[in-house]
């Protein structure tokens, strides 16, 4: 059983390269079938580190794939790729989105918080003057209300999901 991380990311892009696998639930299996343990969130950042992205496989289906060897994957530049990534979060682990004034309240599962909040920062989105994460809770404070609900809609809509509810007299968060 590989004892490092580096270990590790070697049986996934050994996995990834020969088999197959379309979610993180069969990664975890078939690491589990050569005897290593990870836990999702580990998964995750593993295979965000390896910069691995779905793709179609030639079944049609989405299957995870690395970029060739010494390149990079699609999206190609540097900015595509972080937008790629705070995609790919908030479909895999965006909750509920609610807006209060100029702040903007994410839920996640459980330790998930600061994948998102991280991809974020990293972002650089436009009026978002910085997020705080919690366990399953992300708090981002943006330059006013204006900002707050645009990123609330922009977040939702990378999610898949669709617009946040109207805030107003007995609303609730925008579940999704």
């Amino acid at each position: 059983m590989p004892a490092t991380k580096a270990a590790r990311h070697a049986v996934i892009a050994e996995i990834l390269e020969r088999t197959p696998v379309r979610s993180q639930s069969e990664l975890r299996e078939a690491l589990a079938a050569r005897g290593i343990q990870a836990t999702q969130a580990t998964l995750s950042r593993d295979l965000d580190e390896l910069r691995a992205l779905k793709v179609r496989g030639v079944d049609g289906e989405q299957v995870y794939a690395l970029p060739p060897e010494g390149g990079t994957a699609q999206p190609v530049s540097e900015q595509e790729q972080i937008a790629a990534r705070l995609q790919r979060w908030c479909a895999e682990v965006l909750v509920t989105a609610d807006t209060a004034a100029n702040q903007v309240v994410l839920r996640t599962p459980p330790g998930a918080a600061q994948l998102l909040a991280s991809a974020i920062d990293h972002s650089v989105l436009p009026g978002v003057l910085g997020c705080i994460a919690g366990d399953d809770t992300v708090l981002v404070i943006a330059r006013d209300a204006a900002a707050a609900q645009a990123l609330t809609t922009r977040l939702l809509a990378l999610a898949g999901r669709g617009r946040p509810q109207p805030p107003g007299p007995g609303a609730t968060p925008a579940a999704l």
